[in-house]
């Protein structure tokens, strides 16, 4: 009997210092998230600057040098695995660059393969960076 009502006592305790109704409840603070850092890519023939950069299909993408991510503009989510090398070049591999050319007199940055100069495909699927080669050379149109 004894025992049963130090037990009583005990679990009272516990209840009433876990928290009454006359405690406000903890809103928890938000996380702010980091602002990015977006790369400049300039033309050396012209002084043309731009963080846009675009795909065979004219996609958008921007690269994060505080993070070394890819921004994909048609979802505005980050994909990490993207940094910018001496300038122009995209990866530590060195196997993606940034190249301009011209379209009816607009002057654009491309993402291109670095070996062959061709524009590539990026898409997202599934979170997932999906980066397809093609013949497309950069215009100079």
């Amino acid at each position: 009997m004894r025992a049963t009502r130090l037990l009583a006592l005990v679990l009272s305790s516990i209840t009433l210092g876990c928290g009454g109704s006359s405690q406000s409840p903890v809103t928890p603070t938000p996380t702010p998230t980091p602002t990015p850092v977006l790369a400049t890519f300039t033309d050396t023939a012209n002084s043309f600057s731009t963080s846009d950069v675009r795909d065979v299909g004219e996609q958008i993408m921007r690269f994060d040098t505080a993070s070394n991510s890819m921004i994909w503009m048609l979802n505005g989510q980050s994909y990490a695995g993207y940094p910018v090398i001496d300038g122009s070049f995209i990866r530590a591999d060195k196997f993606f660059q940034v190249r301009f050319g011209t379209v009816n007199g607009d002057r654009r940055a491309y993402f291109t393969e670095a070996a062959r100069g061709t524009i590539c495909d990026v898409e997202v699927s599934n979170g997932a960076v999906i980066i397809n080669p093609t013949d497309v050379p950069v215009p100079h149109t």
